[in-house]
C-alpha cells in the first residue's frame, strides 16, 4: 500500500515490551523468532497517521484546554498543565491497520507465544510511526519546541474524549480507525495523541526523548501521511 521503506524497530524496546530484563540472555530460537516477527510487523503493518494542529487556548477555571475553532476540549489538571503554556496543540492519529490485528489472532489460536511477541513488535511499530509523525512537524514547525505526546485515558484526561478528536480529525474516513462501545480503538493498534507547540524550550515539558528531528534516521519520504 506504501512505497516508503519499513521504518527500523528497536529490539530492546520489543523485549522490555515483553517484560525481559536488560541483561537476559535470549535462546537462539527465541533470538531468531523475535527477528522473524519484526519483519512480519514490517511486512503486513499498513501504517498511516494524520494531523492537524490548532490554537488553543487555556481555561485555568475548569481546567481545561480549548482547541480553537473546534469543539474539542481538553478537559482535567494533567492535559491543562501539559499545555497551559503552549501556543499551539497538535492533534495526531496513527493506525497500523487491521491486518496485523488479524495475524496476532490467528497466532493466538496457534502459537500464543508469537501472538505475544507479535504484539510486542505491534507496539514498538506504531510507536515508531508515531515519532516519524513527530518528525514531519517538527519540520513543518521549525521554530516552535514540542513537549511529550500525551494521549486521552492519560491522567485525568478522560477517554470520552475521542469521539470529539475523531470527529476533529476525521480519524475513521482518514485512517480507517473506529471506536468501540466502550471507547476502545479498532484497530487496537493504534493510537491518538496530543502535542504541544512552545515558543519558549524551557516551557515545552515534559520534555521530548532522543533526537531533534533535524539529524533524525527517519527523514524520508513520507508515504505514511494521509
Amino acid at each position: 500500500m506504501f512505497e516508503s521503506s519499513p521504518l527500523p524497530l528497536n529490539k530492546r524496546e520489543i523485549l522490555r515490551y515483553l517484560g525481559y530484563k536488560r541483561k537476559q540472555e535470549l535462546t537462539p530460537a527465541m533470538e531468531q523468532t523475535i527477528e522473524e516477527l519484526m519483519l512480519e510487523v514490517q511486512t503486513v503493518a499498513q501504517p498511516r497517521y494524520s494531523f492537524q494542529i490548532f490554537d488553543c487556548q487555556p481555561l485555568p477555571e475548569v481546567p481545561a484546554i480549548q482547541v480553537v475553532g473546534t469543539d474539542l476540549i481538553l478537559k482535567g489538571k494533567s492535559i491543562y498543565n501539559h499545555l497551559k503554556s503552549a501556543e499551539q496543540v497538535v492533534l495526531l492519529a496513527a493506525t497500523l491497520g487491521i491486518e496485523v490485528e488479524r495475524r496476532i489472532r490467528q497466532y493466538e489460536l496457534t502459537e500464543l507465544s508469537k501472538s505475544l511477541i507479535l504484539d510486542a513488535c505491534c507496539t514498538e511499530y506504531i510507536e515508531k510511526i508515531c515519532d516519524f509523525a513527530e518528525c514531519e512537524i517538527a519540520n513543518e514547525m521549525p521554530e516552535a519546541f514540542m513537549n511529550r505526546r500525551f494521549s486521552p485515558g492519560y491522567g485525568d484526561l478522560p477517554l470520552a474524549t475521542q469521539p470529539d478528536f475523531f470527529a476533529v480529525l476525521e480519524a475513521d474516513k482518514k485512517l480507517g480507525i473506529h471506536l468501540s462501545s466502550s471507547l476502545l480503538m479498532i484497530p487496537r493498534k493504534s493510537i491518538t495523541a496530543i502535542i504541544g507547540l512552545f515558543a519558549d524550550e524551557a516551557v515545552a515539558r515534559p520534555r521530548r526523548k532522543g533526537n531533534t528531528c533535524k539529524d533524525c534516521s527517519m527523514q524520508t519520504t513520507c508515504n505514511y501521511r494521509r
